[in-house]
């Protein structure tokens, strides 16, 4: 198993792009290692690992912010009116 990852790779491994990479280096939530003379970063597995992954995150978000008129009697009342019988037809 692979223990050390370059940013191409970590970025693949997270599904994530490589500008993410220097980022969450960048803010302190993804530690890096430099190695040689020209001060290539390095990444371990179980560091990576702690990184939540997006599909993770976009589901937390999709529950915080689904609404529907079934869940919020106002948000229903809200949308129950004239001006919106185009939207009921979708």
């Amino acid at each position: 198993m692979k223990e050390w990852f370059t940013v191409e790779e970590a970025a693949e491994y997270l599904c994530v792009s490589r500008r993410t990479i220097y980022k969450l280096t960048k803010e302190g939530r993804l530690p890096a290692f430099r190695i040689g003379q020209e001060r290539h970063r390095r990444f371990r597995k179980e560091d990576l690992d702690k990184v939540p992954r997006p599909s993770e995150e976009v589901r937390t978000l999709e529950r915080l912010i689904k609404l529907s008129a079934e869940s919020d009697p106002v948000l229903a009342e809200i949308w129950d009116n004239e001006n919106d019988a185009a939207y009921d037809r979708i």
